[in-house]
């Protein structure tokens, strides 16, 4: 049984101001909304907010690579793939040839497009620039993971690049790939950390339930496990048959 939940090529990016103008201020606090809304899972919400972050005529090169690439990111949350290859292009254009942000913009084009192998070309390269940089190596890990193509699983390698991007960004989505891979190695204890953490930000989020009781399944507390199940059906039904799956294969 496998699975499917949202896949980020990376993770969304904040802009800093430094003694910028106040319409560029402006710009960095919608673009900051729109992140809130993004962790929310508020995706038609967050995408109005960087569409009107980047109307903004006063923005630099960088800063409009940085909302373009956001855009992207949300386009294909909503699993609107044409757009978010288009918004990608646009901001791999912002930045200068082979320097680190082309590649990654770049990346997430061949990856929306089925180009693994380019794609991962492009990220090793991206990663000799910044080897501790959290969205590149946050994509490295969802390749290894088999997230893009299975051919390219390899769990343990995967691990290594999930660490690196947890301990550059502590953010909702990177702890969740983090915490799944977790699971996938059958490191039960060090999941359930992090899917508790999650819980607990993010109550309203049955996935987060869901793999929360199959943790609790597979560490033999039946009793707990039921009860987060019946928390996840009643949240979302569509959930019901994946359940009854799992507990079906782990009786």
């Amino acid at each position: 049984m496998k699975l499917l939940f949202f896949l980020l090529p990376a993770f969304l990016l904040t802009l800093f101001s430094c003694n910028q103008v106040p319409t560029v201020n402006d710009a960095i606090d919608v673009n900051e909304q729109g992140i809130a809304y993004m962790n929310a899972g508020k995706y038609d919400s967050t995408l109005s907010t960087f569409l009107k972050a980047i109307q903004n005529n006063r923005l630099s090169k960088d800063t409009k690579g940085i909302i373009y690439r956001n855009i992207a990111i949300t386009y294909a949350e909503l699993t609107k793939t044409d757009s978010a290859v288009h918004y990608s292009t646009l901001a791999a254009k912002c930045y200068r040839k082979n320097s680190f942000n082309y590649l990654l913009n770049l990346a997430d084009v061949d990856l929306l497009k089925g180009k693994t192998d380019m794609a991962l070309s492009r990220l090793l390269k991206a990663a000799d620039l910044k080897p501790d940089e959290m969205s590149v190596n946050n994509s490295l890990g969802l390749i290894y993971m088999g997230e893009y193509d299975e051919a390219y699983t390899n769990l343990e390698k995967a691990l290594i690049y999930n660490s690196r991007a947890f301990e550059a960004d502590q953010g909702r989505v990177i702890e969740e790939v983090l915490a799944r891979n977790y699971y996938r190695l059958d490191n039960f204890e060090k999941a359930q950390l992090h899917y508790t953490k999650l819980l607990k930000d993010y109550p309203d989020m049955p996935y987060y339930s869901l793999y929360m009781g199959m943790i609790k399944l597979k560490l033999k507390h039946p009793a707990e496990a039921e009860k987060l199940f019946e928390q996840v059906i009643t949240m979302d039904s569509s959930y019901k048959e994946t359940i009854d799956i799992f507990k079906e294969n782990n009786r």
